[in-house]
């Protein structure tokens, strides 16, 4: 790291991201504390300038563009900010870093399509949020629980998966989660079918049950996915362990506790 600027939180909730998405719900918490840095395109007399951002008009914040789309550059701190420049070999008087309450500048982002990357060419490492995300954290909803993830309701025929066939990208973000709380006893993956559109059901056992762990577990498991699995998640209390008890004789967990007990008619 560099010891030239201190990490401040943000930068450590991003280091953080970066080694592992099980530190996502700890990255949206951090990203809307405090201040965030931008970068205004330089032109004489902008130092006087308020900054407006107004769908429709001319777009005045740094705007870069890759296969994604467009996107503009954020930082943790005006120092990283410079840090940043400097990696990308930016002419001076290019742009103006400025600075602002995090939620007032996502909120202002959060009428244009743009999404946006935080800490670009920094030694923190840097995260991308897509244009949805960045009115999510604005609003808070993103920091609100909700029943199963992001989607509000799972109904369809669930059926056992093959350990081959697991998706690697959703058992990998909830076991990276999972193993750092002790309150995730177990959980199964099974393949869900809803109106004939396929997708994933993860099934968690908790104990005890915490609704607020629960939802960073949903925000860190479907974080930076490359596509959407129609993923859902349910917690095995003992009504749903009734409604999944076919499945559950058929399925091995996919994570354990080190000391799992299992609950009767669950198979281990």
């Amino acid at each position: 790291m560099n010891t030239n600027i201190p990490m401040n939180e943000l930068d450590k909730a991003i280091a953080a991201m970066v080694r592992s998405r099980a530190a996502f719900p700890d990255f949206c918490r951090a990203v809307v504390q405090g201040d965030l840095c931008f970068l205004r395109n330089y032109h004489v007399g902008i130092q006087d300038e308020p900054l407006v951002i107004k769908k429709g008009e001319i777009f005045p914040l740094a705007l870069l563009e890759d296969a994604d789309g467009k996107f503009t550059p954020l930082f943790s701190s005006e120092a990283r900010a410079e840090e940043g420049m400097r990696a990308g070999n930016v002419p001076m008087l290019t742009y103006l870093p400025g600075t602002m309450p995090a939620k007032q500048l996502l909120g202002l982002l959060g009428v244009t399509s743009f999404g946006a990357i935080i800490n670009k060419g920094c030694v923190t490492g840097e995260i991308a949020i897509r244009a949805e995300l960045i009115r999510d954290l604005a609003s808070g909803k993103v920091l609100q629980p909700t029943e199963n993830g992001p989607h509000p309701s799972m109904t369809g025929t669930v059926r056992p998966l093959d350990p081959a066939d697991y998706p690697t990208e959703l058992v990998q973000g909830a076991f990276e989660f999972m193993r750092k709380h002790k309150n995730f006893r177990a959980a199964w993956i099974w393949l869900l079918d809803v109106a004939g559109r396929p997708g994933y059901t993860t099934g968690v056992l908790m104990d005890p049950p915490d609704a607020g762990l629960f939802h960073d577990f949903n925000l860190a498991v479907h974080a930076g996915l490359s596509r959407d699995y129609g993923s859902y998640i349910v917690v095995l209390d003992e009504k749903r362990r009734a409604e999944f008890a076919q499945v559950l004789k058929q399925s091995l967990p996919f994570y354990t506790a080190p000391d799992y007990l299992p609950p009767p008619s669950v198979k281990v």
